[in-house]
């Protein structure tokens, strides 16, 4: 039981400090962090286009050649060097969207919390409320993508800092218990 409880509190042990480490880097530097995953995607892209390009030239006949593949390479390399040189408008994409959705589920849910002002009552304000501020969200993050991205990384840094610590506690306690057990 004892090699049990170790074995789980070390592994809760590695997850806290990389939670702990992670969310620190999320939290204090969120726009390196989108930076970097839209350069990982460029790379991909990259490596992608330069394997169709081996996998095209590599075939040595030209009855075989296949050009959708030439085709694809290219298209890969190309839209990998368009993210490597425009990565914040690329990072800006998806907030935009969700922007754009936000928005969308706001003015539908408006709608409906008006719906049912003719039922009398109140409750129709508090859906109006709510979804008057979920459209508003959508607009902030339409017209700063970047930041209301950057404003989520830093969110999801403290939500990682938050675990981390939590998994401290936890290892400190199957420590205790497992001492406890062992006397």
């Amino acid at each position: 039981m004892n090699s049990f409880l170790n074995t789980i509190r070390s592994n809760t042990l590695a997850q806290a400090v990389v939670s702990l480490l992670f969310g620190l880097f999320l939290l204090v530097w969120p726009g390196a962090t989108i930076i970097t995953v839209v350069y990982l995607l460029a790379a991909w892209l990259a490596v992608s286009g330069i394997a169709s390009l081996v996998s095209y030239f590599r075939d040595k006949s030209d009855r075989y050649r296949n050009g959708s593949v030439l085709a694809v390479g290219v298209f890969y390399l190309v839209l990998a060097l368009i993210v490597f040189i425009f990565p914040e408008p690329i990072a800006s994409v998806g907030a935009v969207v969700l922007g754009v959705v936000l928005v969308l589920c706001g003015v539908v849910s408006l709608v409906r919390a008006l719906e049912l002002k003719p039922l009398g009552g109140y409750q129709w304000i508090l859906g109006a409320i709510l979804s008057a501020l979920v459209a508003i969200g959508g607009v902030l993050i339409i017209t700063n993508p970047f930041g209301a991205t950057s404003a989520f990384v830093m969110v999801l840094g403290i939500v990682l800092i938050v675990n981390g610590a939590v998994n401290l506690y936890v290892s400190g306690e199957l420590k205790r218990l497992a001492k406890s057990i062992a006397n």
